[in-house]
């Protein structure tokens, strides 16, 4: 046995093997359905190869699922209009695990989007007890924020015409079934404010982490206020992505939050990435690899992130509960017919 499945087998209890997560992939992939156990076998068999066996996995479904041809997807945020762009992207991303992309979006949408979710239905996140239910929402407060987060109702992200168009936006769909080896599913949409705290606030993931969403999967961040240092700039080690980039030690504290001085451990200050951009920057991130967010010293940040996925095994789809016939636009119905697949984590 390798010192990782060692090591991964104390943090969780040797729960599973090589075979029981393929089969439950096989399963999925067979039938669409999901079964218990089937998130905590996609935590273990990554704590357990290190990624290894995700991508294998991962490699299976593209085999088996194949590509789509997005020309017909309108080319909202013209992304890949410099040359060679999106070669270069691709590139980051495989290497490092991350890419800033060579093009914004237009002030205009960062005004419209900002203007839009100042007023939307948010639920609040905070490592100190609230005085509300989980199910209440409030509009977020700039002067007196009650909480390090605010995250806006997914439901009402989507119910803008400009989100749903950067969502099943041609260049973004491209990149995403480019580094995912397959027709991309849309898995998350959602936008959350972050406001200072004294200390790194786990609940909103200002401690080094590593998601786990999917079997593989790829995120976009639109930052819709400047990106400092000072405001909660995003940072990644880069290449920690990668099968076996993430250190043992570190898998074998499970599926957790690490302070800085863990990590700084295993991976020195100099080699972390902050990404630090005005608004209007898109950031293209795998976020299997070590990251956190700043915590704020002051103002507040707002980011609106999609999430494209290979599968949906794993963890219940994040958009299970949104009608994917509440939006009419021509555009929405015209990518519902041609590629419903991308749909497949929306309601019917």
């Amino acid at each position: 046995m390798s010192l990782i499945s060692q090591l991964a087998d104390r943090a969780t209890g040797g729960r599973i093997t090589k075979r029981d997560f393929e089969n439950r992939l096989e399963r999925y992939s067979a039938t669409g359905k999901s079964a218990a156990g089937d998130a905590e076998s996609l935590n273990d068999a990554f704590l357990k190869s290190a990624g290894a066996w995700l991508t294998e996995g991962s490699r299976e479904i593209a085999t088996r699922n194949g590509r789509s041809d997005f020309s017909d997807a309108e080319d909202f945020l013209h992304l890949w209009q410099e040359p060679e762009s999106m070669e270069r992207a691709l590139n980051q991303l495989n290497v490092d695990g991350y890419a800033i992309l060579d093009t914004k979006f237009s002030l205009e949408i960062v005004q419209e989007l900002a203007t839009y979710f100042a007023s939307a239905p948010c639920t609040l996140t905070s490592d100190q007890e609230l005085n509300m239910a989980p199910e209440d929402r409030v509009v977020v407060d700039f002067e007196n924020p009650l909480a390090v987060k605010y995250s806006v109702d997914t439901n009402t992200v989507l119910m803008n015409a400009t989100v749903r168009k950067m969502l099943l936006d041609r260049g973004l769909l491209q990149i995403a079934q480019e580094y995912l080896g397959s027709t991309p599913i849309v898995d998350i949409v959602t936008a959350w404010y972050s406001f200072p705290t004294a200390n790194p606030s786990h609940e909103a993931a200002q401690l080094f982490h590593f998601d786990l969403d999917r079997v593989r999967w790829l995120k976009a961040f639109f930052l819709l206020t400047d990106q400092t240092i000072e405001t909660g700039a995003h940072v990644y080690i880069p290449g920690t992505q990668r099968d076996g980039g993430i250190s043992s030690d570190l898998l074998a504290k499970g599926y957790t939050r690490l302070e800085d001085p863990e990590v700084e451990a295993f991976y020195p200050k100099e080699s972390w990435k902050s990404m630090v951009a005005p608004a209007g920057s898109i950031l293209l991130e795998d976020t299997r690899g070590l990251h956190k967010g700043i915590t704020l010293q002051r103002d507040h940040r707002l980011m609106l992130q999609f999430e494209y996925t290979q599968t949906l095994f794993g963890h219940v789809p994040f958009l299970a509960t949104v009608p994917l016939d509440d939006y009419q636009d021509e555009y929405w119905n015209a990518m519902k017919i041609n590629h419903p697949e991308v749909f497949a984590a929306l309601s019917r």
